[in-house]
């Protein structure tokens, strides 16, 4: 039977010979963002697009959700909607290892990347309330102690320890290329964050685009303004989700697999 670490290079060894979406839509966006999930994607995104919209003198997006809300920032096959603005394409992407030695050689270009984690702990049990309904997750122990990739593709500990490891391993390869926001940094000053994120993007924000972006910051109004139309989640119940809490043996558990697996905790202390 095969060890949690063969499972997961399996799984690695799959993503590296698969995941070029860097390579593919490079050249059709001037900027990426990655995220892990329930990160605060949405609510990054929103504020960006209201700093850049306002810096152009271009309308908002009016919803933080849904297909309006992807006309500055949001999957990179879809058309740009502003010519005069940048585009920066948006995913959840795990690269390749390849990607790295590709661009060192001149053979592939990766613009300008923001990448935006949080704390795996907290952001496992975000993802646990709002998906535990829809996919079978099990109870929470189950749900953190699922086995290693290869079972059923739902985003666990082990996709979180994957995000980690590849993001962590390009932005050390590639550090004029890869910057790292962190969710809580966001929380402590979301004006900041987000002049950080354009500036590296190639886009100086002054305090008024800064003000535009921090007017529609906070759960509150990403809430607000979701496109009822979506369908999907965005803010999960804030009751259910302090409903939910990690016990002791979860917390060792997750110590346990952090200190055998991630090679990378993006400066959380997590190993």
């Amino acid at each position: 039977m095969a060890t949690d670490a063969q499972r997961l290079a399996g799984r690695d060894l799959e993503n590296d010979l698969t995941s070029f979406h860097l390579v593919k839509y490079g050249p059709a966006v001037d900027g990426f963002l990655a995220t892990a999930k329930n990160s605060g994607t949405h609510w990054l995104r929103y504020m960006a697009s209201h700093a850049i919209a306002h810096h152009l003198n271009l309308p908002p997006p009016t919803h933080s959700s849904g297909p309006d809300s992807d006309v500055f920032i949001g999957h990179p096959k879809h058309a740009r909607v502003h010519p005069a603005a940048p585009r920066i394409g948006s995913s959840h992407n795990i690269p390749s290892r390849l990607i790295a030695p590709l661009v060192k050689a001149g053979l592939v270009r990766l613009p300008p990347t923001v990448v935006l984690v949080r704390g795996i702990p907290e952001a496992l049990l975000s993802y646990y309330v709002k998906w535990r309904d829809e996919y079978p997750l099990g109870t929470l122990a189950e749900f953190l102690r699922r086995p290693p990739p290869g079972v059923r593709k739902i985003d666990d500990a082990w996709w979180f320890i994957r995000f980690f490891n590849r993001w962590g391993e390009l932005a050390e390869a590639l550090p004029g290329r890869v910057l790292v926001l962190r969710f809580e940094d966001l929380q402590a000053d979301p004006g900041e964050g987000v002049r950080r994120a354009w500036a590296h993007w190639g886009v100086t924000l002054t305090d008024a685009d800064v003000a535009a972006a921090v007017a529609v910051s906070g759960r509150e109004a990403v809430a607000r303004s979701l496109d009822p139309t979506y369908g999907e989640t965005i803010v999960p119940d804030a009751e259910k989700r302090e409903a939910v809490a990690l016990s002791a043996e979860d917390k060792a558990h997750l110590a346990g697999l952090f200190g055998a697996h991630l090679k990378h905790d993006l400066g959380y202390g997590l190993v």
